[in-house]
């Protein structure tokens, strides 16, 4: 028996028996803590994550891909954006001009006939003093007339009476 215990006692004091003990109590815990299913859980969730990580590459690939569209398309619609402002430039400038050359005209007219007007006023102001003055110079000379020669009163009587006869209404 004495040999049984040096046997047994070699053998607990043994490498081999202390890896067997030490994995019945990690199998104990990881059966009691439900290791497994935590480990499956978190490799779960990782599987999740690489999911989402790949869906996210594809969606921004995507994005990139359309970014990239656009870049490549970016100086036609710069051409075509510089072409529609300068004929948009070239068909407000013909309106200005158009109606820059209408105010003018409209200037023009109205300096025109602010001028006729002008002219028209001038020409009667001095048609009237000019008339005034003829009137007046006509006046003086009749009555200087009259003064030097009292006979012709007579005669001016006398015509203008003849001129009311053949005037008859």
């Amino acid at each position: 028996m004495q040999e049984l215990i040096s046997i047994l006692k070699l053998f607990i004091t043994s490498n081999l028996f202390n890896f067997v003990v030490m994995v019945i109590l990690l199998a104990y815990i990881v059966k009691k803590m439900n290791l497994g299913q935590s480990f499956e859980n978190a490799v779960n969730a990782v599987k999740s994550n690489i999911d989402k990580s790949d869906d996210e590459k594809n969606r921004a690939q995507s994005l990139l891909d359309k970014a990239k569209d656009l870049m490549n398309k970016l100086p036609d619609d710069i051409n075509n954006l510089e072409n529609n402002a300068k004929s948009k430039l070239e068909v407000f400038k013909a309106k200005i001009e158009k109606d820059a050359q209408k105010s003018i005209s409209g200037f023009e007219m109205n300096i025109d006939r602010a001028v006729t007007l002008e002219e028209k006023k001038l020409s009667n102001l001095l048609t009237d003093r000019t008339t005034r003055a003829s009137v007046e110079a006509a006046r003086v000379h009749i009555e200087k007339m009259l003064n030097e020669n009292p006979e012709l009163h007579n005669k001016f009587i006398q015509d203008s009476l003849d001129e009311l006869d053949r005037i008859s209404l």
